[in-house]
């Protein structure tokens, strides 16, 4: 019972938006102009120089981050290859005794 009377409750606070002021715009009621956000008109130039901008710094990020993962698997190949010897040199523990 108490999920239904949620959405009812929901149901009822999304009717009540059209009786405030700040969604008027939705409803089409608003008298004021709406100040939105202002678009300047930009050139060629600088949309080109800023598209630039942007490729090399996705270039730098794809590099660094096939560096990361390199790094990475070199390290987890190190350590795996260590504990695989540990465990081949140790008399101790074999994987041999379960042959």
């Amino acid at each position: 019972m108490g999920a239904i009377s949620g959405m009812n409750i929901s149901m009822k606070n999304n009717n009540r938006r059209v009786k405030r002021e700040a969604f008027s715009h939705i409803t089409g009621e608003s008298d004021a102009e709406s100040k939105g956000i202002i678009v300047e008109p930009v050139s060629e130039e600088i949309l080109k120089e800023i598209r630039l901008k942007i490729d090399r710094q996705q270039k730098a990020t794809k590099k660094r981050n096939i560096i990361i993962v390199i790094i990475s698997l070199l390290l987890l190949t190190f350590i795996l290859w260590r504990i695989i010897l540990h465990f081949q040199n140790n008399p101790e523990i074999s994987f041999s005794s379960y042959r």
